[in-house]
This record gives C-alpha cells, structure tokens and sequence, in this order.
C-alpha cells in the first residue's frame, strides 16, 4: 500500500521525512524498527495516517494485514496501542490481523492474550481464533490448540473445517495421532466434510500407526471431493495430449521425458515439447496435496518398518500419474534397512533421474543405512555423494561406519572416522556406539580410547555405549577392566540392561574366575535383571571349570529357580491387577499406568466369579497409578448407595504422591491448598485416544479444594553441583525453579482436580502433557505423568475402617532416584 501522495510535505516530521512517506509503504517503515519496536517511533511513523484512520478504521486493517504477512506481531501491537491513543477505533479484524501476526511467528502466548482482548469478545470472528490455534503449531502447543478449539463454542463462534485443520496440524506436531483420529470423528459429527489438507496432515500425524494412515488415505481418494474430479480431468486431458504427441512423432529435443507407467497403454519413456509439456505442471500443482498424504503415509509405513508397504504406495503413486517428488523416494528407501532390501534401495535411487529428481543429503543418508553390512556399496555411496557436490553429515558417516562395523572392518570403520573427523563432522553418541562395536575385531585399546574420547567431548555415553566397550572388553578377556567398567556405570547411575553381564562373564570365562562370575548374579537381581540362557550357559561352563559337574549342576538350579519365579511373577501379573485390601462390600485393586478405570475394571469382571459385579465409584485419570476402590455390587445396590454416598459426603479421605516444577513452594514441610473452583467439559480426544473430559479453573465452576504438603525439594539435573552453585544455593533456592515432591489430599473430587489445581498455581506435574509442560520439562527423562494415589481410606459396608495402601511405582522410584544428589535440604 502506498502512502498518500496528496498529503503535503509541510508536515510536522519536515520535507524530508514526508518525502520519504512518498517512496516508501507505511509497512515497509514500520518493518524497519525491527521485530519489537518501541511506542515512540510507531507513533512517529503513524502520526500522518492516524487522523484518517479515526474517520476510516478499515485503513488500518490493510496495514496490519500486511504486518502480520511480514511476521511482525511486535509492530502490529504498537498499532493497535498508537490507534488507541489517538482514539482510533480498534475493531475485531485489526485484533483478527495482530494474532495472525502472532501466529505466523508461533508465538501462541502474544496470539491468547490478544484473544482476550474486550474488542474481539464483544465481536469474535472464526479468523482469529483459528489464526490463535496455527500459533499453537509446536511440539509444546498442540494442548492448548485443542482446549481453543473446545472454548469456541463458548466464544460463540462455530469452528469450520480451517478451526480443525490448524488443531490437526497443532497434534501432528505433537505426534498426538490419537487426538488426530479423534478430530476427525468430532468433524463427522458435526457434519465437516475434511478436504484434502485435513486428510494429509491426519495422515502425517499417525506417526508409525500404518494402519491408520492407510486408512485415512483411502478415505481420502474415496472422498469424491471437487478437488478429485479436477484432478481426474487434467489427468485425462494429459493422458490425450501424450498420445498425440507420440502419434504426431514431435521432436524430443529440450523435452521432458515421462516415467514409465503401465496404465491406459502408454509407452514406456514417451517423451514430447514443452508446449505439451505443460499439462505437466499443471497436474502437479493440483496434485500436491495428494502427494503430500502419500508422503505422510509412507512415512508411517516406514516408521513401522512395513517396507513392503511403502514401496507398494510409491509404486501406486506412479500408477495413478501422481508425480513422486524427492520426500516419497526419501522415506521409502529410508524404509528398505528393515528388510535388508538393498537392491530396491538402490533401484529407487537409479530411478530418481527418471523424475528429474536430483538426490540430497537425507536420501543418501537413507541409501547408506538400507546397506546393513555391505560396506563396499556404503563407501561407494559417500564417493557418490561428494560427486555429486552433495555434503555428508553426520548421519551419512554414522551409517558408513555402522556398514562397516557390521561386515567386520574395523580398520576401514577407524579410518572413515578420522576422515569424518577431519571434514569437520561433528560424531554422535550413536557414531561413537558405532565405532567402538567395530573395534571388536581389533585390538581392545581402541575401543578404550575411544570411550574415553567420547567422554572428554562431552557427549555422555549411555548403556549401548558401555555394552559396546564391555563386549570388545569381554572378548578380549580383559576381566579388570570390565568389571571397572561394571562399577563405573553404577557409580554412574547408568542402570545396566541384559546384554551388559554376558561380555562381563565371558571375560571371567577367559581368565577362569569362576568367584568373580558367580558374583555377577546378585548383581543381576539388584538391577532386577533376571539371567538369560546365554549368560547362563557361560556362567555354569566357567564354574565347572573352577569347581567340577556337580557344584555347576547346583549353580544351574539355582538359576532354575530363578526363572520359576521370574515366569509366575509374569503369570500373576497376566492374570489381572494386584489386589491391595478387601473389605465389606468393597475391594481396592492397584491400578497401573496407562490403563483406563473402565479397561481395568472390565478386565476384572471377566475373570471375577459368574454372578459377581463390580461398580465404579471412583476413577484415576488414564496415566495415572495406584489404588482404586470398586464396589462389590451391582448399580443401584445398596452397596454402591452406600460408597457413593461417602465420595459425594467428603467422607473418604485420598492421599496421593505426586512430583510438580515450578516455583518453590517452601521448605519441607511446608503446607498449603488451592480452592480454585474447576469447570470440566467433555471432549473428543482423550490421553487414551477416545472421549474423555478437560478442567479449568473458572468462576462458573463448581468448588474444588486440594490441599498440598512439600515433602522432598530437588534442583533440576541440568543445574551444576559444584562449589559454586553450593555458594549460591540460598539465591538459586529462591530464585530458580524447582522439582517439588508433594503429599497431596484432595478434599474433592473433581475431574483432573490435582492436575488442574497445580497448573493454575504455575507448579504443573511432570509429565502431564495436557495441562503442564512438554519439550521445556525440568525432567524430560520422567516415564509418564507423575502422579500416583498412595493411600484410601473410608468406611466399609459394615461400618469398619478401611484403608488400602500403594507404594510409588519402580518407573517413578526410578524417576526419583536420578534426583537424590540435587535434593535441597
């Protein structure tokens, strides 16, 4: 928009400054103050429009538009402030054209806060809520997207196809198919036909759920929607243009060529003008959109390690004229490593030309790692890469060294890797994983120097790292030093798996310590590890070797007895939950995460005696564990009167563990409650992927009281432990943000209640992806959401107390002990 050129140039700002209004547009000299402008130089840059835009809001509209294009919401609200201070209304699209601003940047809190403002309230318009839930298209905001899109309604705006397509997009961030799925249902029953964008990023939100994301591409080419029938139509009328082009005999000089389709008799590698040509990049741009579900479904396919399945959607893109494009050809070579099938991995690269598609750097990288152990065509494949001016990373060397460590060349594996060192490619933990497995054919000292490199470039090595050392370690019967190792990966907190003890006993084996062997297994069943066969028939050799038949033959029943324990532990557990406490007309059962009270309880009923209900009366949220108390009785029984009638009095007291971060909340011991009354709503697209419900906190809500007791305080791992954090921890205690261990008693029972009730006090639970923290956790290595009922306790049927108990869980035990070094006494 340019300036107008009728204003004249005795304005205040001078000759000169109006003679620039004259050259440049109004938003061109905003972008100029930068991204986040002060007050005083908008109003400056504004001072000669403002007076118009008082008479002529819509004047402003158009400026902010193109702000928000520019992806400069920091502008747009130093706009709205100026409008204001010169009384210029301030409608609902100048509010609608500031959010989208806000959400091209992604920034989701600026779009919210802008969503509350009174103008757009008294006039809300479907733009700018569905401009607030794009904003919220992170790997942190799909939560909020979805409670924007169920708060709509409430609004008084009805969300349309584009509402759901941008929480759609939002979930796919979040790899959250199942609310994915859910959307789509929630479209049905409001009648919303999806378009071809609903479908595609449905599809590229299933994630490795191949069976979905086939599902929803068959929805899609069954749809019949405008789309497809212009589609078929441009198909048709190409398919015409080739045949007489082929007829005619036209010249192939500076043609394109077509890839070789077997439908509708046409001629493999036809080739015709440009002039025909045309019809090509027409079809491709209608098509696009089908390309991109076939990509997404092909991903899931691959991720799935269905690459017959993959291969299969590649080939049916070519059938039905679709034009591959270098993302298809990406995943679905990516997708032949799970079938060692090489050959077609080679085959769809050779076929790439045909396309006139040129590789990049992932599709050699997918190449590279679909060789398995044939590292001739691994190296073969990086010399490509360099002919073909394309750059290796990380990953390219990584998957060289991993073909080589595979076919045993661990000289060739060393000296890509000096090589890659050289190109200045930064090693992974998994190249590092890689080349030390690879030193297993060589000598033993390189395997150690290079663990130990590893450590001094501050990449930490995990459990695959020390397993690699200790099988180059066990193989070379170096018994020391594995054992050294063992010590140091516990001193380390580093939990060994399976695979550690069998390189560790094999090096025992070689050097005949049959004492040091046998003093593996109580190692084993500290880190709850149960011998397998291979370690068993190492072990059992090694000490009949040092003791003779009959002392091994006692050792191997021993790990007999153990595996007769470990199988009817694994009965018991396949025979439904733990059973903490039975009472008069009530039994508490230990619910495990992840599982649904009704699942659960479903589960129970059918292997309960003929005759035997059970009744809920009070349920734990889908990732939650702990006890669970159900009725012994039918719905309507007086046994279910009776245990509801004690939940709805507040007669039945819960206590509950739980880990939130956020603010300290005071030293141990410290007391308190939150009586923020909750609304809840119901919503499609629950934790466990079907209809569930979402609280708030809201005056209209009924009353809800929790209250909370601090009983263990830590310091996020990534705080350092040194003298000098010791020196400030009274400030850091104040100041930073803490992992808070609570004790919590809930005095009702509203849904979410606990979750709900520490968010909106900013100290959200670990682990809670719906109303707390994600990617920005201060413990990203948490299993789930820490939240577990410990203790319920009330009166039975017949008047008695009743109390069932269940400890934490060893996955939060676990969660807990990685704290115990940064706990704040």
């Amino acid at each position: 928009m340019e300036l107008f050129a009728h204003r004249p140039s005795t304005s205040s700002h001078g000759p000169g400054r109006c003679s620039k209004l004259h050259r440049t547009s109004l938003e061109d000299l905003l972008a100029e103050l930068g991204e986040d402008p002060a007050p005083e130089p908008v109003l400056q840059v504004l001072e000669p429009v403002l007076p118009s835009w008082v008479e002529s809001p819509k004047k402003a509209t158009v400026v902010l538009s193109a702000l928000a294009k520019k992806k400069l919401p920091g502008a747009a609200i130093q706009v709205l402030a100026a409008m204001q201070s010169r009384k210029a209304e301030v409608n609902s699209f100048h509010i609608s054209s500031a959010i989208s601003a806000a959400g091209r940047c992604r920034d989701w809190a600026l779009a919210l806060s802008l969503l509350q403002r009174p103008e757009l309230a008294a006039h809300p318009t479907e733009i700018a809520w569905n401009a607030a839930i794009s904003a919220c298209e992170t790997g942190s905001g799909w939560q909020q997207a979805l409670l924007l899109l169920d708060q709509m309604p409430l609004a008084r705006v009805l969300p349309g196809i584009v509402s759901f397509n941008a929480t759609l997009n939002a979930c796919k961030q979040g790899t959250d198919w199942q609310l994915a799925l859910g959307l789509m249902r929630r479209m049905a029953v409001q009648e919303l036909k999806p378009d071809l964008v609903t479908f595609g990023t449905a599809i590229a939100a299933c994630g490795s759920d191949w069976q979905s994301a086939i599902e929803l591409l068959s929805q899609m080419l069954a749809s019949g929607n405008k789309a497809s029938s212009i589609i078929v139509a441009s198909l048709r009328t190409a398919q015409s243009k080739i045949r007489n082009a082929a007829n005619h005999g036209h010249a192939t000089c500076g043609a394109l060529r077509l890839p070789s389709f077997q439908q509708n008799q046409l001629v493999s590698g036809i080739r015709w003008q440009r002039q025909v040509s045309g019809w090509l990049v027409a079809v491709e741009v209608g098509t696009g959109d089908y390309v991109k579900s076939y990509n997404a479904a092909i991903s899931a396919c691959e991720k799935a390690g269905r690459w017959q399945l993959a291969a299969g959607l590649l080939f049916e893109m070519r059938s039905s004229l679709l034009l591959p494009d270098i993302v298809s050809f990406n995943a679905t070579i990516l997708s032949c490593r799970e079938g060692c099938e090489w050959q077609l991995a080679v085959h769809l690269m050779n076929a790439l030309s045909d396309f006139d598609l040129a590789p990049v750097t992932p599709t050699f990288n997918a190449l590279l790692t679909a060789c398995g152990a044939r590292w001739p065509l691994a190296l073969a494949s990086l010399h490509n890469m360099t002919a073909a001016v394309v750059v290796p990373d990380t990953i390219s060397f990584t998957a060289a060294i991993a073909a080589l460590e595979k076919g045993g060349e661990w000289q060739g594996a060393l000296q890509l890797f000096e090589y890659m060192l050289e190109a200045s490619a930064e090693p992974s933990a998994v190249t590092y994983n890689a080349i030390i497995s690879a030193c297993e054919g060589g000598p033993w000292q390189h395997a150690l120097r290079l663990f130990e490199r590893m450590s001094s470039q501050d990449i930490q090595p995990d459990v695959i790292s020390h397993n690699a050392v200790m099988s180059v370690l066990g193989t070379s019967g170096q018994r020391g030093l594995a054992l050294s190792l063992l010590a140091r990966m516990q001193a380390e907190q580093i939990s060994p798996d399976d695979v550690t003890f069998v390189p560790v006993a094999l090096a025992c084996k070689r050097a005949g310590a049959w004492q040091d062997v046998m003093a593996l297994l109580p190692k084993m069943l500290q880190c709850r590890l149960v011998p397998d066969a291979v370690y068993a028939g190492c072990a059992t050799g090694t000490v009949r070797a040092g003791r003779g038949d009959d002392f091994a033959l006692s050792f191997l029943r021993s790990l007999r007895t153990l595996w007769e324990l470990d199988a009817a532990d694994s009965s018991t557990a396949a025979d439904g939950p733990e059973v903490l406490q039975t009472g008069s007309g009530i039994v508490a059962v230990l619910k495990p995460a992840h599982v649904t009270t009704q699942g659960l309880v479903e589960s129970l009923q059918q292997r309960a005696p003929v005759g035997t209900a059970l009744s809920i009366v009070s349920r734990l949220d889908y990732p939650t564990s702990g006890v669970l108390p159900l009725v012994v009785g039918a719905e309507g029984s007086l046994q279910t009167n009776w245990f509801r009638s004690l939940f709805a009095a507040g007669l039945v007291r819960k206590e509950y563990y739980c880990l939130c971060e956020g603010p300290s909340l005071g030293q141990v011991g410290m007391c308190g409650e939150v009586d923020a009354p909750l609304l809840t709503w119901e919503v499609e697209g629950s934790e466990d992927g079907g209809l569930g419900s979402r609280s708030e906190v809201s005056e209209h809500g009924r009353e809800a009281f929790t209250q909370y007791e601090v009983t263990k305080r830590f310091r996020p791992p990534r705080l350092p432990q040194s003298q000098e954090a010791t020196q400030l921890s009274q400030i850091s205690e104040e100041f930073e943000d803490e992992l808070i261990f609570l004790r919590v008693r809930p005095r009702t029972g509203r849904t979410h209640q606990i979750r709900v009730h520490m968010a909106s006090i900013g100290r959200p639970l670990v682990g809670d992806f719906t109303y707390g923290k994600r990617a920005k956790t201060l413990l990203p290595s948490c299993p789930r959401l820490f939240l577990h009922c410990h203790r319920v306790e009330l009166i039975d049927f017949e008047d008695s107390p009743f109390a069932a108990i269940a400890d934490l869980p060893e996955d939060l035990r676990n969660a807990l002990k990685t704290l115990a070094s940064a706990e704040i006494h």
